[in-house]
């Protein structure tokens, strides 16, 4: 790898405490490597990635010692970025405006694309390491995607959003006593689900499955969006308009008094005939729908995660009947979620009433 008199020398601006930190490292990197380390081996011990130490090592074989020194245009020299604060600002612009290539916008962006983008649009070369300070300074993290569904339509959005905006506004304007709710339905499945779990590295954890079966139990439920509280669940062999009805009695019962605002999904047993007849029986219930295929609208949607951690994931029930104590177990625990739905529509719910939130500035 390294000559003798470049080892040397490597050894030499390695222990020059007083040289800059990251010209140091790379002396280091090319060190090891000579001394025999794999570059995985090497990157495990600098805290870097393998084509990083790739990469050094590629700029020692073509320009020296010397070409491992810090460029005018690299990234994180002393923590600083060489894009100016009106570049970075404009960089923000584009990654949420444009689309990475293949992609559509909104589907987020990978290390090398954005590196790829940097070099083309300002001309700057930036390591992944440089480019993940970069994105940590503008704000942004490393997530894992959702899937959209493409039959989302635009008009139903407007609806929606209108719809309640008019009514919380009307609600507020009254001063009426209301309970607002956003109901959802889910599933517990016999056969355990499988989701990610801490174990002993290189032993995959494996689930004891006896059922293999896809029968599930069907679970509604709603969470108060004033209090965050899970509000009357209700187990059920089936969904359909009469169980619908069934657990809308509940809700009602849980809610003797004042009127209830009811957000639902627009599944058929709840947009059917009978469960609209049977709605405009009872006005002191008024349901509003969320758009079509939107469930990320639904603040009871991730309210489910904490019952099938308990129940469903990494576990399996010899019968139904199992399955279900088992739900009704979790149910009756008292569980309390954060929820912002109103808050982010610019209304607060407090001592039975909605009004608006408070002007700032």
């Amino acid at each position: 790898m390294l000559s003798p008199e470049d080892y040397v020398e490597a050894c030499r601006r390695y222990k020059n405490m007083k040289g800059n930190g990251h010209e140091r490292q790379r002396s280091h990197a090319l060190i090891l490597v000579t001394q025999g380390y794999s570059y995985r081996e090497t990157a495990k011990i600098l805290l870097v990635d393998e084509e990083t130490v790739s990469r050094w090592v590629r700029l020692s074989q073509t320009s020296g010692l010397d070409g491992l020194k810090n460029h005018p245009q690299w990234g994180g020299e002393h923590g600083q970025s060489p894009l100016s604060e009106q570049d970075v600002k404009r960089l923000k612009e584009i990654l949420q405006t444009e689309a990475m290539p293949g992609t559509v916008v909104g589907s987020g962006w990978t290390v090398r694309a954005i590196r790829d983008l940097i070099q083309e649009r300002f001309g700057v070369a930036y390591s992944r390491s440089g480019v993940r300070k970069l994105l940590d300074k503008m704000d942004w993290s490393y997530q894992r995607g959702r899937k959209l569904s493409i039959q989302r339509r635009v008009e139903e959005q407007e609806r929606f959003e209108a719809e309640t905006a008019q009514i919380l506004e009307a609600v507020a304007h009254r001063g009426a006593r209301v309970t607002p709710l956003a109901g959802d339905q889910s599933q517990g499945y016999l056969e355990g689900t499988i989701a990610r779990r801490w174990n002993p590295r290189g032993h995959q954890p494996l689930i004891a499955d006896g059922a293999r079966s896809k029968q599930a139990e069907n679970i509604y439920g709603a969470v108060h969006l004033g209090t965050g509280e899970e509000v009357a669940p209700f187990v059920i062999d089936w969904q359909d308009s009469d169980a619908t009805i069934q657990w809308l009695e509940m809700v009602l019962d849980a809610y003797p008094r004042g009127d209830i605002l009811l957000w639902l999904d627009q599944a058929p047993h709840h947009t059917s005939e009978e469960v609209e007849d049977w709605v405009e029986q009872h006005p002191r219930l008024q349901v509003i729908y969320f758009p079509a295929y939107t469930p990320e609208e639904n603040p009871k949607e991730p309210t489910w995660k904490a019952l099938k951690e308990d129940v469903s994931h990494h576990r399996w029930h010899a019968t139904l009947a199992d399955l279900s104590n088992a739900i009704d177990g979790d149910s009756q625990q008292a569980q309390q979620h954060v929820v912002n739905f109103l808050e982010k529509l610019g209304y607060c719910w407090s001592k039975g009433r909605i009004s608006p939130l408070p002007q700032t500035g």
